[in-house]
């Protein structure tokens, strides 16, 4: 995941929901006597909450905004979740595939709330990747070898995607489950998979095994969203801290795209990705925080594919699982999620 820095390293594994949330945050007191409250974040690693948080605490945005950020660092994003149910963590992120399994897995016993987007990701490079034997004759993927893919991961879906864009019959076609991009690459080079959907800095190096693009992203349809998440009670008791923190990561990230070079230099020193890497997975972001309709209608789509592919036993409508009151005190005009019927 710290080598493609891509959505598709997002997990999908479920645990309890029960929280240690408190009504009320730690506060700390800074050299010039200024008050600021604590807001501990769980970041995955490579996503872009992690280098905007980095970034506004390296400027000094956060502080303005009267908060200390705390961070730790997680391999997935069900980790991040984890951390929030547990009590260790305040807040978190979830792509669209993890966020949609993660409540249908505990729909009796989880207090997590969506309480704004994060981002979207539209534009990836890359796309279907397949092993050069079948760069010229793609009927022949029906059936081969696999389609590399991560169990529970948002790379199931992918895959999906792409052998519904081939006309293949997705329940005919084999998986060949990997934990890593190493783990990836490992099998392409060996020659015991046929396809996969390969995005971010991940493209370079499965061009370099071989294996030939035979369509774009957009093609089959790749769209990835990732939302930020807490619990219920704690945006109830902080809504006025996360609604800062948004406004702190919106400007963290305007800083971001206003200082290009430099941010990557100072990431790639930080976190040890390459700063081209860097840049690369970066600008396939659209990041806008609130909470779109389109990005709640996107969960729609994809949470009725889990429940129709059996990732959960029970139907269920994930708007009820909003909290919009933060985001409506931070960027009121970016919130136009319906949750009318949120409840049913």
């Amino acid at each position: 995941s710290v080598l493609a820095a891509s959505a598709l390293s997002f997990s999908l594994l479920t645990a309890c929901g029960n929280s240690n949330d408190t009504s009320t945050v730690a506060k700390v007191t800074t050299k010039d006597g200024k008050e600021l409250k604590v807001l501990r974040v769980a970041n995955m690693t490579g996503q872009p909450d992690q280098y905007a948080d980095y970034i506004g605490t390296e400027q000094g945005i956060f502080e303005k905004y009267g908060i200390s950020l705390e961070t730790s660092e997680y391999a997935a994003g069900i980790n991040t979740i984890d951390a929030i149910s547990t009590g260790t963590a305040d807040t978190g992120l979830l792509a669209d595939f993890a966020a949609v399994n993660r409540f249908g897995n505990t729909l009796d016993n989880s207090n997590l709330v969506i309480f704004s987007d994060l981002s979207s990701s539209t534009s990836y490079n890359g796309g279907l990747f397949v092993a050069p034997k079948y760069k010229d004759d793609l009927a022949a993927l029906d059936g081969s070898e696999g389609w590399i893919t991560t169990i529970g991961t948002v790379s199931e879906y992918f895959n999906w995607q792409g052998q519904t864009y081939l006309g293949l019959d997705p329940s005919k076609q084999k998986s060949v489950n990997t934990d890593s991009i190493s783990t990836q690459l490992a099998v392409a080079h060996n020659g015991e998979a046929s396809a996969a959907i390969v995005t971010g800095s991940g493209v370079k190096k499965y061009e370099a095994e071989g294996w030939v693009q035979v369509a774009t992203a957009e093609e089959v349809g790749i769209n990835v969203s990732a939302y930020l998440i807490t619990t219920d009670d704690f945006a109830k008791n902080n809504t006025d801290l996360l609604a800062d923190y948004l406004k702190a990561l919106d400007e963290s990230v305007a800083y971001i795209n206003d200082n290009l070079d430099e941010s990557a230099k100072k990431i790639s020193e930080k976190f040890g990705i390459e700063a081209d890497d860097f840049k690369t997975n970066w600008e396939q972001y659209t990041i806008k925080f609130g909470l779109a309709e389109e990005a709640a209608a996107h969960l729609d789509e994809i949470n009725n594919w889990a429940f129709e592919n059996g990732k959960y036993p029970e139907s269920y409508n994930i708007r009820k699982f909003y909290f919009a009151d933060a985001a409506k005190k931070a960027f009121p005009d970016n919130v136009t999620v319906d949750l009318t019927n949120a409840d049913k």
